[in-house]
């Protein structure tokens, strides 16, 4: 298995080096890929993204938990892809933004939208940057690497090629890792399949255990579970810049369009094998935490050689987040800071951005790693930007496409209130009819976007 990892490891910084010497030259080749992806490619990157260590571990958790409706989460993700394919993809790369604060500042005008929104979006970034270090430890300690060395090994190679190579080798990586953990997981549901005898034989296994038939039912959760996994994940994906990055580097709106269709329907064929995974550790072991059904399968049903397979699937599919953020967060520094709030570099100077664009990716991913393993507590408190993030911006961003009546005002109070409520639920505990608290905080955004929007424009006329 070490070797297979370590190999695996290599092959990725090669990736860095090479498309860092051939093919960046200025700040749009390493932010954008040069807007050059064609749709695998884009697709591919689009899908890595969501496709984490989430995904398969918590996959396969929710596999162990919920049964085939476990895949629910995995099958959120790729509808947000495909709304995103159908809704905003192909009109947002037309315009040739490099960040969604671009089109919130396009949209609206002035620069302070802008600053909140990148502000909510870097903060989240990095904590969800940093839970993926912990993922990486996590399945390195399947190896026996144990504490906190295998974090460091595995934080050091995606910062290391993605700094190289910027979004050029982290599209090309996530290709791989993409193929990688795809082929990983489908092997190892089938693995699983092989020792219960099949879908007939793991269900009479998991009967014995007392286990219902709604375990069997994709709609095997309540619908209100359903729905407050779905919506949140979808609310993210429409405008979540670790997605619009890569939708910006396709060559064309219609590609970009097209690539998020792609990607969509891909991410919901493939999450319903870490729910298999889950579901076939259920029936074979006798595990009180479900969290570890994929490491069980790992340590008892796999070889070395398929194992080892399977285990650099699950590094691929947390490196193929984790650089997405990384360089999602970077994309923030360099265009909605370093250039249009504080006017430190003009545009045109590409060499002198992507010298700012690589410190700035050392550095984020320098950040992640410390928190993950010096301040690891805080790590919730960051990810709360993401709900935050979600609840503020959400309305702006698919208000302002969909409503020519939206003005600067309405956005800004919508995306203030809309955060500072989802902070309140969070910090409070508040729920509304057992909501998650961005889709209760977004509902209040939207109710103010609409009343400011037309109280401003009534008085502006």
């Amino acid at each position: 298995m070490l070797y297979i990892v370590i190999f695996y490891m290599l092959a990725m910084l090669l990736v860095g080096w090479w498309v860092g010497r051939v093919y960046i030259k200025g700040m749009t080749d390493f932010l954008l890929a040069g807007r050059r992806l064609g749709i695998v490619l884009c697709a591919a990157t689009l899908a890595a993204t969501h496709f984490g260590g989430g995904a398969v571990m918590g996959g396969g958790e929710y596999g162990f938990k919920y049964g085939l409706s476990g895949a629910w989460y995995g099958v959120s993700c790729g509808i947000g892809l495909i709304l995103l394919g159908l809704v905003t993809a192909k009109k947002f790369r037309d315009l040739a933004f490099y960040t969604v604060p671009d089109y919130l500042e396009r949209r609206y005008g002035g620069k302070t939208i802008r600053a909140l929104g990148s502000l909510l979006s870097i903060v989240a970034l990095i904590g969800i940057l940093a839970a993926q270090v912990l993922s990486a430890r996590g399945a390195l300690g399947i190896l026996g690497i144990t504490g906190n060395t295998g974090a460091i090994i595995a934080t050091l190679v995606f910062i290391i090629y993605t700094t190289a190579g910027g979004l050029w080798a982290v599209t090309i990586t996530d290709l791989i890792q993409m193929l990688l953990a795809a082929i990983g997981v489908i092997l190892a549901a089938n693995v699983v399949l092989g020792h219960t005898g099949g879908f007939g034989g793991m269900e009479l296994l998991l009967q014995s255990k007392g286990v219902g038939p709604e375990y069997f039912s994709f709609w095997g959760m309540s619908t209100s579970s359903i729905m407050w996994l779905l919506l949140p994940t979808v609310m993210y994906t429409l405008i979540g810049q670790d997605f619009y990055q890569r939708l910006f580097a396709a060559k064309s709106g219609t590609t970009a369009r097209n690539a998020s269709l792609v990607g969509g329907v891909v991410l919901v064929i493939v999450s319903f094998f870490p729910a298999i995974m889950g579901m076939g550790a259920n029936a074979l072991a006798d595990l009180e935490d479900a969290s570890m059904a994929v490491p069980w399968i790992l340590k008892s049903l796999m070889g070395p050689l398929l194992g080892g397979v399977i285990l650099a699937a699950l590094l691929a599919a947390i490196m193929s987040t984790a650089d997405s953020l990384l360089s999602a967060a970077t994309s923030h520094i360099v265009k909605d800071f370093w250039i249009e709030i504080f006017h430190v570099s003009e545009v045109d100077k590409e060499k002198e951005l992507l010298r700012v664009s690589r410190i700035s990716t050392f550095v984020i991913g320098i950040l992640s790693l410390i928190i993950a393993l010096i301040v690891p507590g805080i790590i919730d408190a960051l990810i709360y930007s993401y709900t935050m993030y979600t609840a503020g911006v959400f309305v702006p961003v698919i208000g302002g496409f969909l409503w020519k009546g939206a003005t600067k005002e309405g956005a800004l109070a919508s995306l203030i209130i809309g955060s500072i409520l989802a902070l309140w639920g969070i910090i409070g505990g508040v729920s509304l009819f057992g909501a998650p608290v961005e889709i209760f905080a977004a509902l209040i955004s939207l109710i103010v976007f609409i009343v400011v929007s037309l109280f401003t424009k009534k008085h502006a006329s």
